[in-house]
């Protein structure tokens, strides 16, 4: 039993009604920091019905006969804080949550208290980025999905073998990998460490690719030729890929792509979106496989040179802007500066649930430390370096495999790889380019007819917590509009002006394919 009260002695109720009356407006989302004995929970129901309430303990145990009050409860055994936030905060909706704190449990925990506020702010500043990236690449997110969807010729599907796996990313490490030390393995591959692949004549078994930007086309300059590539539609692909490479399309599920995909008999593979495509690329193997992966050139900090191991599309344009006043180490600089983003990215290996981290090993030196992920030196295998706990919670892993005709590594030994299969595509039949064209046509003038009635009748659809593809489309045209329609449904001047816009790049796209 506590030795301190976290309410008052003689009407907690009464309390907890004065807390909620200073909550201003209608929040779609509050979150509340240690209630206690969650006198809150009923009392901010009455005021908020259709408020999610989450509630952040500052404690493993205490007061957990009252968890179940709450829409959602996260205490410090739950892993990581901000990304609980992030998977119960629509971005969209992060103006519209509160964060309040029972100030009593502050007092009587002060270091919990100091360390969940701070991974609080941690969780805003990463939705916050998540909500410019998404303002800035929304318009090109649909472009990329329509060009994407028409121009691909020879989709396939993955057949992920029986090897472990290389996962290649594109930090300066990779350099240190070897044709030698990567024979054993399937080796899939973020776009931008490819070049650095082929340059040591590695061969790639799966190219992956996410990015939406115009400055990823480049990496894919020096891809060779039939390796297949895997992206979701949202990727910025150039053309030359679409027709001649087998194209994997990956499904984030989202209402449009599901649309699309049905439409056209494509099947794509399912993934998550993440905020790195090397995220993206382990999360389809940990779903996906069974076996083991070593992560090459995922180093996750910044560099002292050069970020990236090369040869890398970024160093050509870093040579190209330099001269004598502005010297590549300034250039060098500047890029490795800009590189901060690299602890969000850090921070999601750090967060993956145990069972999940076992399968990951991390060859090479150098880079941020990830603790939870063994390192290893591929000169001696999987096998020499994990030690007998790691091989041990990789038993019922292994037993799988060894079901199911795959050969791993086993412990102590170094077992022969040429009878076991290697990641490859196998391409399908599916509608032409121009079928595909049509489809997307007449979506389209569905959608620029349907949506701008939408926003003129039914505008608080747009808030609800339902993905729709009429909500997605609105935030894809422009996001900034779309939440201040969420923000108040009500507002003519916000109704008008996300009308314009959806108007705006869904006439761009029909004219597009009408051309």
């Amino acid at each position: 039993m506590l030795s301190f009260r976290l309410h008052s002695k003689y009407n907690p109720h009464k309390e907890a009604e004065q807390f909620a009356s200073t909550i201003e407006g209608i929040p779609s989302i509050i979150i509340i920091t240690e209630p206690g004995e969650s006198y809150l929970a009923s009392v901010l129901k009455a005021k908020f019905p259709y408020t999610k309430c989450i509630a952040v303990r500052y404690n493993e145990t205490a007061f957990s006969d009252s968890d179940n009050l709450w829409d959602a409860v996260w205490r410090p055994g739950n892993g990581s804080l901000p990304f609980f936030l992030l998977s119960h905060i629509p971005d969209e909706k992060l103006g519209a949550t509160r964060f309040l704190s029972w100030k009593a449990a502050d007092k009587a925990f002060p270091d919990a208290a100091d360390t969940v506020w701070k991974n609080i702010r941690y969780a805003i500043e990463m939705l916050t980025s998540i909500m410019h990236t998404r303002s800035f690449f929304g318009n090109k997110w649909l472009k990329n999905t329509v060009d994407n969807f028409i121009g691909l010729k020879h989709p396939a599907t993955l057949h992920f073998g029986t090897r472990d796996f290389i996962l290649a990313g594109a930090g300066p490490s990779l350099e240190q990998l070897t044709a030698t030390q990567a024979a054993p393995y399937s080796i899939l591959a973020v776009s931008s460490g490819c070049a650095a692949l082929t340059a040591r004549h590695i061969p790639i078994d799966l190219c992956v690719s996410t990015d939406a930007g115009y400055w990823a086309l480049p990496h894919f300059d020096r891809l060779p030729a039939d390796v297949p590539v895997a992206f979701p539609l949202e990727a910025a692909i150039p053309a030359s890929i679409l027709k001649t490479h087998p194209c994997v399309p990956l499904s984030y599920n989202s209402p449009l792509e599901t649309m699309l995909f049905r439409a056209a008999n494509l099947q794509p593979l399912a993934a998550r979106e993440n905020g790195t495509v090397t995220g993206t690329a382990c999360e389809l193997l940990l779903r996906h496989t069974n076996q083991r992966i070593i992560l090459a050139g995922v180093d996750l900090a910044a560099a002292k040179g050069f970020t990236h191991a090369r040869p890398h599309a970024s160093t050509a344009r870093l040579f190209a802007a330099t001269n004598r006043l502005h010297p590549i180490a300034e250039a060098l600089t500047v890029q490795n500066f800009a590189a901060q983003s690299l602890e969000t990215y850090r921070q999601w290996f750090l967060q993956l649930p145990p069972e999940s981290a076992r399968r990951l090993f991390r060859a090479g030196t150098g880079g941020a430390p990830l603790p939870n992920i063994k390192t290893i030196d591929l000169t001696a295998g999987i096998a020499k370096s994990a030690q007998p706990a790691d091989r041990q919670a990789n038993t019922a892993v292994r037993m799988h495999n060894a079901q199911s005709g795959s050969e791993n590594i086993l412990s102590g030994q170094q077992n022969s790889t040429q009878d076991m299969a290697q990641l490859s595509a196998a391409p399908y039949p599916a509608l032409s380019c121009q079928e595909r064209t049509e489809i997307a046509h007449s979506l389209l003038n569905t959608l620029h007819i349907k949506i701008p009635a939408l926003i003129a009748t039914e505008p608080a659809r747009l808030a609800e917590d339902a993905a729709t593809l009429e909500k997605q489309i609105c935030a894809l045209c422009s996001y900034t509009a779309y939440c201040n329609v969420i923000k108040n449904p009500t507002d003519k001047k916000a109704q008008t002006n996300l009308t314009e816009q959806v108007n705006r790049v869904l006439g761009v796209l029909i004219k597009r394919i009408e051309a």
